[in-house]
């Protein structure tokens, strides 16, 4: 078991912010990013073509074709399920789903939606049009606990195909063989054509590869990624782009050299087996997406293609992993839904030095049960100096929608209290049901607050929210 301190000074040294959704304030603005006032709380954003669209709590989706400039809403359900994720085939072609096990599909560019669903909440999917479509479902109580890199999306087991849209699903029953039992964990799926699909998945602590099938999920193949005494390939996510694959993460390279180093990992394949070497970006970056990665902060990079080309945008903080880009304008979603005017440049704006590192958990229960979306920020101690770690009671009351109604916190110090009652308050949970319709809970829930900082620098004391199981796992 290390020591207190040591367990202190690596949360303090590695000082992970959780992203949440919050509604937008109106008339409100961060440098020359406006923040856009929602109706609900945004969890995710896309854009295809000019069009920007978010999605998020209330089934709730929005558009706009002009810049941010104004909002329509395209489909709502009060009280309904939380939408996480929404993505376009094309112009006519879009989904959007989440909890509950809801999809949504238009055909007409998003002007109706239909509803279908699975049979658990949907974490992150892809189709390949209207029919064909791959995706990661799973209810709460099989989400890892695990460390994955910032921005992931992983669940222990399901994986399932639809060939009519979402109206039935169907298990990848490959994923049990005596091969791919070991890979437990899923980072990633990808549909490339009614044919094609693709599985990210990850054997714990030794590797990950991509599960393959070429016969439209009659038959999968393992396809090692290169893992050996020079190099180790880590692909986090996969998405498709003009009829390839296109897989994004780190790769550790020189490794015979006694340790090697890590560099960004851009690679792309047009079946899924042999893969080739796209470029490699100036920095490790986060937050991919259809359109590109998150860099730091002002700054998303364009990876598609045989040169890398960056979005600028103003760098005050308010840039997440979260992000599109329609046009001029880029959108960003963290505790509310903002925008700015972008340009896409040859040369990316010079790092900050000091960015917030944004670490989503969409479908994870890493602070609480059913927590969606969570994030926690540093906290001044009143005692520089002094390592400590100490237990907080919370009771939360959620709304049907999934936001926080109320919070009462227990711990001695009030002014530390207000700050935790705070953070807590801007979180987002799976909405809960009872006989089928959404209703409102209460939740306790315990949580470490952790203070540490460098020896004889005061100047890095902070404290911040961890989760017991975090704890446990990193003390081990």
């Amino acid at each position: 078991m290390k020591s207190l301190f040591q367990v202190l000074c690596v949360f303090a040294a590695i000082g992970v912010l959780f992203s949440t959704c919050a509604a937008g304030q109106v008339g409100s603005a961060a440098g020359n990013w406006k923040t856009v006032a929602t109706p609900f709380r945004p969890v995710n954003v896309t854009a295809l073509r000019g069009t920007i669209w978010v999605c998020g709590a209330d089934e709730m989706i929005m558009s706009s074709g002009n810049g941010g400039a104004t909002w329509e809403t395209k489909h709502q359900n009060p009280d309904g399920e939380v939408l996480l994720n929404i993505s376009f085939v094309d112009e006519k072609v879009g989904q959007a789903a989440g909890t509950g096990g809801l999809l949504l599909s238009t055909v007409d560019g998003g002007q109706t939606w239909k509803s279908h669903h699975a049979p658990d909440s949907i974490r992150s999917f892809s189709f390949a049009d209207a029919a064909n479509g791959i995706a990661i479902v799973s209810d709460s109580s099989q989400l890892p606990k695990a460390d994955l890199p910032p921005g992931t999306v992983s669940v222990a087991g399901t994986v399932k195909i639809t060939r009519d849209g979402g109206d039935h699903w169907e298990d990848v029953v490959a994923l049990s063989s005596n091969e791919l039992r070991p890979y437990t964990l899923t980072l990633s799926v990808a549909a490339l054509d009614e044919s094609h699909y693709l599985i990210l998945r990850r054997q714990p602590d030794v590797e990950d590869g991509f599960v393959v099938t070429t016969d439209g999920g009659k038959s999968w193949k393992l396809v090692h990624m290169q893992n050996d005494v020079s190099n180790r390939v880590l692909a986090r996510s996969v998405f498709t782009h003009q009829g390839e694959y296109w897989g994004f993460g780190m790769e550790l390279v020189h490794r015979e050299k006694g340790g090697g180093y890590g560099v960004p990992l851009t690679i792309h394949s047009k079946d899924g087996e042999t893969w080739i070497h796209g470029v490699r970006g100036p920095h490790e970056f986060e937050g991919c997406n259809s359109q590109g990665c998150y860099l730091w902060d002002g700054v998303l990079e364009m990876l598609y293609g045989e040169r890398e080309r960056f979005w600028v945008v103003p760098q005050d903080g308010s840039l997440s992993n979260r992000w599109a880009v329609a046009g001029n304008t880029a959108c960003t979603v963290d505790t509310a839904l903002k925008c700015s005017a972008t340009t896409l440049t040859e040369n990316p704006q010079p790092y900050p030095g000091q960015t917030t590192t944004h670490a989503i958990v969409l479908g994870g229960n890493y602070f609480a049960d059913g927590c969606l979306v969570c994030r926690v920020e540093p906290i001044t101690p009143d005692s520089p100096g002094k390592p400590s770690m100490s237990r907080v009671q919370a009771m939360i009351k959620v709304h049907r929608d999934g936001s926080v109604a109320d919070v009462s916190v227990k711990y001695p110090n009030k002014r530390i209290s207000d700050i935790i009652a705070n953070q807590l308050s801007k979180w987002l949970f799976e909405p809960a049901h009872n006989s089928g319709a959404t209703v409102e809970v209460s939740k306790d829930v315990s949580i470490l607050l952790m203070c540490a900082g460098f020896p004889g620098r005061p100047e890095t004391d902070s404290c911040t929210l961890h989760s017991s199981n975090e704890f446990s796992r990193r003390s081990q």
